[in-house]
């Protein structure tokens, strides 16, 4: 794949870390724990993107950061009346063409899931660390003044990533989370602090064919 096949294209690393117990039964597209979530079937969370390669025609988008904080819908996984909202969140480190653009981007690809109420630039940091120089990993994410967010993952008795499929056929890596606390008004129900929940991690490509980002 060039640069010439699309007008744009992100791609890299995501993990998400949520409120619901390992694994998030919404990968099955199956009811939430409503007694996890003060009776409701529901479940809030943060994908965060490390865009490893990434460009919008000739703007370069290599090496930043965005987030997604968000609600999924309650009762999930019914959407009419309540879709999915989320604020986007924007690497402070992307100048005003970069932050533009990601932000078009990103707006288009949840416009799948449902409504972005809100959009901050902000401080986002993301480490990965590689276990066993295997496929499995760590993260850190941290969204200043907003997020922190720690995971391990799952691994086989030979420390292979332990994984799930996905609606669309591709699979994800699963852990668990040992920091996950989150706290922005701005979202509905923008305030958790949720360890030992659900983590999923995996590269993801986005581009004008493919507007979500699970494999």
């Amino acid at each position: 794949m060039t640069r010439l096949d699309y007008e744009w294209m992100v791609s890299g690393d995501c993990v998400e870390g949520c409120t619901s117990p390992p694994v998030c039964p919404a990968y099955w597209n199956s009811p939430l724990q409503a007694q996890c979530h003060s009776g409701h079937s529901q479940c809030e969370g943060v994908w965060t993107f490390r865009i490893s390669k990434g460009y919008y025609k000739d703007i370069d988008l290599s090496n930043l950061l965005v987030a997604y904080g968000f609600n999924s819908p309650s009762p999930f996984p019914e959407m009419r009346e309540s879709p999915w909202k989320c604020i986007l969140y924007i690497d402070k480190s992307a100048d005003e063409q970069q932050a533009t653009v990601l932000e078009e981007i990103f707006r288009m690809c949840w416009t799948i899931l449902g409504e972005v109420v809100g959009v901050k630039r902000i401080g986002i940091s993301f480490n990965k660390e590689l276990l066993d120089d295997g496929l499995a990993a760590k993260h850190a994410v941290n969204i200043d003044g907003i997020y922190e967010f720690i995971a391990r993952p799952f691994r086989t008795t030979e420390g292979k990533p332990r994984y799930v499929n996905t609606l669309w056929g591709g699979h994800v890596n699963v852990g668990v989370s040992e920091v996950n606390r989150f706290r922005d008004p701005d979202l509905p129900r923008g305030e958790w602090n949720a360890p030992r929940m659900s983590t999923t991690y995996y590269e993801f490509v986005l581009n004008p064919d493919k507007h979500h980002w699970l494999p």
